[in-house]
C-alpha cells in the first residue's frame, strides 16, 4: 500500500449520522458519535493496511471556484449540526496525535485534492485506496486506485476498483462525470438536466457510450419526451459535467511527503481519557507502562508477616486492598491482602484457601497457591488492622471490610475511601473505578482482571494465577490507592468538598456496611405463591391480546408485535427505531388510547419484568448462611448523591401497582421482631420551600396544609374543599414537574390536555408561587457563573454545558442546574438521618437494625420491645437532620411486612 487517502468530511458525517437515533453521550451529556465513529474508521484502516503513507483531506469551508462559477452550487445543503461541528477540531486533534497528515488547502475542495494526490501517486506507480462515501470519487477508479466505503455505519467495507463500477451501474470510471452530468446530484445541488434520473442516464450513457454522443446523437433517444428534455437541457449537461468533474490542484504537497509521523501517545492518552474512549485506550495498550516509574512489589510468606506488621505500625497510614474468589463480599473467600505504605512500594499476603478448596502449593515455591494460613494472618496482622493509631485507606473499602471481618479481623480507623472522595470530586464521572482512576490521574493502565489470566481459561480461578502475576496485580491496587488519596486530599480541600467527604460520605460508608450485613428476610413461600397467580395472569393477558390481535403470536418478539400492531391493526407508527417501528412504553401508552390491545401489551411487559426480576430471582438470592436477602448500597453511581442498589435493586420495586404491593409484603422481619418504616413526606417541596423562600409554600407547609389541594386551588381558581381528585391529582404532576423542569409540552403529554390549558397551568403556579419562578431563573444563573449546580451542603455537579452553543445541551444543563440543589439536597438530608440513627441505635444498645432504604425511606427490623423507643428516635432524628424555614415531617408505619409498614 503506498498512499492511503480519507475522505475526512464524508466519513465524519457517516460517523455522526451513523448513531443519529441513538447519540454517544459522554458522562457530561456531550455528543461524542463523530469522533467516535471517524476514530473507528481510522483505526480500521491503520490495523488492516499499514500504510506508511496517509492522509485525511479536508475542505477548508473557504469559496471555491465552483462557487463563484455557479452561485447555486451546494446552496441546498443543511449547515452542519452545531453539535458534530463542536467536534471536528476534536478529530483534527486526534489525527495529529496518531501522526497523520491533515491536508486541507484554502479555496479548494477536498475531492479535488485527493483527485489530485490519487493521480500523481498513481502515474508514479503507486497503488492508491481511497476512503470515501462520495460516488463522485469513482471518477478516479482504476487498476492502481480503488476506493474503500464504510459498508455499515462506520464499519469499513471492502476495496472496490473499476470492476465494482462495472457490475453496479454497467459503466467504466471515464463515464462518472457524463452519468451526473445528466442526473444531476441534489447534494451539492449540480442542476443536470430537468428531468432526467438516474434510471434513464444510466440508460443513455450505456447506450451511447458518452455525454459528447448523447448530445450529438440526441435525434435518435427514444422516447419523444426523453429526446426533447435531453436537447432543451444541453447546456445544463455541458456544464454540470464541468461542475462535476474532478480537477487538479497545483498546490497539493508531493504524494510522497505524506508519510505517518510516530504516534504522540501522551498526547493521545489524554484525549482518549477525556472522550472517556477507555475500550479504544485498551485497544491501543495505552498506558500500560510510564516512563522512569520503579516499584518494589514484593510476596510475604510466614517468616515475613512479623516485619510487615512494624513496617505498618512505624508507617502510621497504609493503604489496602483485598483479593478474593467472587464479587458478593458475603460469600467471597479471602485470596489475599495486599498493604501499601509509601508509592511504589507494596506488599502482598497469599491467603491459603480452606481445606479442598485449592489449597495445595501449585507452584512449589511455599507462597503460591497454598499461601499463608489464615490463622497466622490473624495472629501477625490482627493487632495492626484493629489499632486505633494507623490509618486505613481503601478503594470500595465497603467491601473489603465486609470480606475481612468475616474472616475474623477487626479493622478500625479506616479514615479514607479514594472511590468516595473521587465520586465527592466529580459524582459525574462514569467510572470510578481504581482502573479507570488509575488511567485518568497517572496515564497507568493497571494491570486488569481478565488479563489475569490466559485467552480460553474458563475456570479463570484466582488461586491458579501465577504467584509473580497475583503479586504484581494486587500490590498495584493497594499502591495506586495510596496514590490517589494523596493525590485527592488537597483536591477535596481546594474544591470544597472535604466536609461532604469527611462529615456525610465517609462515615456513611460505614452504615451501609452494617445494613448489607444485616439484610433482610424475604417470605419464599409467599414469593411462590405469587408466581404461581403471576402465571395465571400472564395466561390471561395473552389470551385477551391474541384475541384482539385475531391470531397467536410471540408477544415478547419485537417484529411479531410490530406486524399486529401497525400492519395488521393499522395503528400508527410513532417512531422509528435501528431495529424498526418503535413499541417501546411511550408509544404503547399513547396508542392504549386508540386500541386497549396496547393497554394489556404494558401490564404484559410489567408482570413478566417484575416476575423476572423480583417474584423468580429474589429466592436464588438468599445467602444460605443467613437466609436473607443482602443487596449492595452502591454509594457512588448517582450523580444527584441518592443512594441505588443492586443484586437485588430493591428500589425499584413499584408501591403503585398491585403486584409490586404483592412483593413488597414478602419482605419480612426476624422472627419476634416488626418492620418499622420512616418516610420523609414531601421533602422534595418542602426544600424547595425553603430554597426559594417563596411566602405561599412556606405558609401551606408551616400551616401543614395538603400542598397538592392549595396548589390545584389556586391553579383552578376554586376554594380547597372544592378540588376534586382530578384537580389535585393535576396539581401534583405540575408542583412535582416543576422541580423537574417540565414544560407545556411534556405537561400537556402527561396530563392529556391541550398545549394551550397546560401553558396555562403552568403560568397560574408561578403567579401562584413568584418566589419558585425567581429561584429556578437564579438557580440557572449562579450555575453560568459558577459552572457547577450546588446542595445546601456543598455536594457538586459539574455542568460545562450550561453556556453551550448547543440549545439542546444548554437546556439539559439548565434542568440539572434547577434539580441538583433539590435532590440532591434530599438525598443528603437522608444520609445526615441516617449517620445519626446509626450512631443512636448503638449509643443506647438497642437491638433495631437499619435495613433498607429507598430514596426518602428508611426501614428497621426492630425486636417489638423497643418498637416505641425506635420509633421515637428514628422521628426525632430525621426530622432535625437539618434546620428549614418549613417543617420537617416524616410518615412511621409498622407492621409484619414492609407494605404493612409503609402503609
Amino acid at each position: 500500500m503506498a498512499l492511503l487517502l480519507v475522505d475526512g468530511h464524508a466519513i465524519a458525517y457517516r460517523s455522526y449520522y451513523a448513531f443519529i437515533r441513538n447519540p454517544l453521550l459522554d458522562s457530561k451529556g456531550r455528543n461524542t458519535s463523530a469522533v467516535y465513529g471517524f476514530l473507528r474508521v481510522i483505526l480500521q484502516i491503520l490495523e488492516r493496511y499499514r500504510p506508511e503513507r496517509m492522509a485525511c483531506v479536508f475542505d477548508s469551508g473557504e469559496e471555491t471556484e465552483r462557487h463563484r462559477q455557479y452561485t447555486e452550487y451546494k446552496a441546498q445543503r443543511e449547515e452542519m449540526p452545531e453539535e458534530m461541528a463542536g467536534q471536528l477540531p476534536v478529530i483534527f486533534e486526534l489525527l495529529e496525535a496518531l501522526g497523520i497528515p491533515v491536508v486541507s488547502i484554502p479555496g479548494q475542495e477536498a475531492d479535488d485534492i485527493i483527485a489530485t494526490l490519487a493521480r500523481r501517486a498513481a502515474s508514479s506507480g503507486d497503488d492508491v485506496r481511497i476512503v470515501t462515501g462520495d460516488k463522485d470519487l469513482f471518477q478516479l477508479l482504476s487498476d492502481r486506485i480503488r476506493v474503500i466505503r464504510p459498508s455499515s455505519g462506520t464499519v469499513l467495507g471492502d476495496d472496490e476498483g473499476p470492476e465494482a463500477l462495472r457490475e453496479r451501474y454497467g459503466l467504466e470510471p471515464g463515464q462518472m462525470a457524463d452519468l451526473l452530468a445528466l442526473m444531476g446530484d441534489s447534494v451539492d445541488n449540480i442542476p443536470g438536466v430537468k428531468g432526467i434520473g438516474e434510471k434513464t442516464a444510466l440508460k443513455l450513457i450505456r447506450s451511447f457510450g458518452s455525454l459528447d454522443a448523447v448530445l450529438e446523437r440526441s435525434g435518435e433517444i427514444e422516447p419523444e419526451h426523453v429526446r426533447r428534455k435531453i436537447e432543451q437541457g444541453r447546456e445544463a449537461a455541458l456544464f454540470s459535467r464541468e461542475l462535476v468533474t474532478l480537477r487538479d490542484v497545483p498546490e497539493a504537497a508531493p504524494p510522497e511527503r505524506l508519510v505517518l509521523r510516530e504516534r504522540e501517545e501522551e498526547r493521545l492518552l489524554d484525549l482518549l481519557l477525556s472522550l472517556e474512549f477507555n475500550q479504544i485506550i485498551d485497544e491501543l495498550g495505552l498506558g500500560a507502562a510510564r516512563r522512569g516509574v520503579q516499584v518494589a512489589y514484593r510476596a510475604v510468606d510466614a517468616d515475613g508477616l512479623a516485619q510487615l506488621a512494624r513496617r505498618l505500625e512505624d508507617a502510621g497510614s497504609f493503604a489496602l486492598d483485598v483479593e478474593t474468589t467472587s464479587l458478593d463480599p458475603l460469600t467471597a473467600q479471602l485470596v489475599g491482602i495486599s498493604f501499601c505504605t509509601q508509592e511504589g512500594q507494596a506488599w502482598y499476603v497469599p491467603v491459603q484457601a480452606p481445606p479442598g478448596e485449592g489449597s495445595e502449593d501449585l507452584f512449589g515455591d511455599g507462597v503460591g497457591a497454598a499461601g499463608v494460613p489464615l490463622e497466622l494472618v490473624r495472629e501477625r496482622l490482627g493487632a495492626v488492622l484493629r489499632s486505633g493509631e494507623t490509618q486505613k485507606t481503601g478503594h470500595n473499602v465497603k467491601y473489603d471490610l465486609i470480606v475481612l471481618e468475616r474472616h475474623g479481623f477487626e479493622v478500625r480507623n479506616v479514615t479514607w475511601d479514594t472511590m468516595i472522595a473521587s465520586y465527592c470530586l466529580d459524582p459525574s464521572r462514569r467510572s470510578h473505578a481504581l482502573d479507570a482512576l488509575a488511567l485518568d490521574h497517572f496515564r497507568y493502565r493497571k494491570i486488569p482482571y481478565d488479563g489475569l489470566f490466559e485467552a480460553g481459561d474458563r475456570r479463570r480461578d484466582i488461586r491458579r494465577v501465577p504467584p509473580e502475576r497475583i503479586t504484581q496485580y494486587a500490590c498495584e491496587d493497594a499502591d495506586y490507592t495510596l496514590r490517589l488519596r494523596r493525590l485527592f486530599e488537597p483536591l477535596l480541600e481546594r474544591g470544597g468538598a472535604r466536609e461532604l467527604f469527611c462529615e456525610i460520605e465517609m462515615p456513611l460508608c460505614f452504615v451501609l456496611k452494617r445494613m448489607e450485613q444485616a439484610g433482610m428476610a424475604v417470605d419464599t413461600g409467599r414469593l411462590a405463591g405469587l408466581a404461581a397467580v403471576i402465571d395465571g395472569e400472564l395466561e390471561r393477558i395473552s389470551g385477551e391480546i391474541h384475541v384482539l390481535a385475531g391470531e397467536r403470536f410471540n408477544i415478547n418478539s419485537g417484529p411479531q408485535l410490530q406486524r399486529v400492531l401497525f400492519d395488521k391493526l393499522g395503528l400508527p407508527s410513532l417512531r422509528r427505531t435501528k431495529t424498526g417501528r418503535s413499541t417501546d412504553v411511550g408509544v404503547l401508552s399513547e396508542l392504549a388510547v386508540e386500541h386497549p390491545i396496547a393497554a394489556l401489551i404494558l401490564e404484559h411487559r410489567q408482570l413478566t419484568k417484575l416476575s423476572g426480576t423480583y417474584v423468580e430471582t429474589l429466592p436464588g438470592l438468599v445467602n444460605p448462611g443467613t437466609g436473607r436477602i443482602h443487596t449492595s448500597f452502591n454509594q457512588t453511581v448517582t450523580a444527584t448523591g441518592r443512594l441505588s442498589s443492586s443484586e437485588p435493586n430493591l428500589q425499584n420495586i413499584p408501591i403503585r401497582t398491585q403486584l409490586g404491593r404483592s412483593i413488597r409484603r414478602a419482605f419480612v422481619p426476624a422472627e419476634g421482631n416488626l418492620l418499622l418504616d420512616a418516610d420523609y413526606s414531601q421533602i422534595e417541596l418542602r426544600l424547595m420551600a425553603h430554597l426559594s423562600r417563596d411566602a405561599g409554600l412556606i405558609e401551606a407547609f408551616r400551616e401543614e396544609a395538603d400542598i397538592h389541594t392549595r396548589t390545584a386551588a389556586r391553579i383552578y381558581g376554586v376554594s380547597e374543599r372544592d378540588v376534586d381528585a382530578a384537580m389535585r391529582a393535576g396539581a401534583k404532576t405540575i408542583n412535582f414537574g416543576v422541580l423537574y423542569g417540565q414544560g407545556p409540552r411534556a405537561l400537556s403529554r402527561q396530563l392529556r390536555i391541550p398545549f394551550e390549558e397546560a401553558q396555562r397551568f403552568i403560568d397560574e403556579y408561578f403567579e401562584s408561587y413568584p418566589g419558585v419562578r425567581d429561584w429556578i431563573e437564579s438557580a440557572k444563573e449562579q450555575a453560568r457563573v459558577k459552572g457547577y449546580a450546588e446542595t445546601m451542603l456543598g455536594r457538586r455537579r459539574p455542568l460545562p454545558d450550561i453556556t453551550s452553543r448547543d440549545g439542546g445541551l444548554r437546556s439539559f444543563a439548565e434542568r440539572i442546574a434547577v434539580n441538583m440543589p433539590i435532590q440532591g439536597s434530599a438525598a443528603d438530608l437522608i444520609k445526615i438521618a441516617m449517620i445519626a440513627i446509626d450512631r443512636e441505635l448503638d449509643a443506647r444498645g438497642l437491638a433495631a437494625r437499619m435495613v433498607l432504604q429507598v430514596h426518602d425511606e428508611l426501614v428497621f427490623d426492630v425486636p417489638e420491645a423497643q418498637l416505641p423507643a425506635v420509633a421515637s428516635l428514628v422521628r426525632e432524628k430525621m426530622e432535625s437532620a437539618v434546620s428549614l424555614d418549613v417543617p420537617l415531617k416524616i410518615d412511621l408505619g409498622t407492621g409484619g411486612d414492609w407494605l404493612e409498614a409503609h402503609g
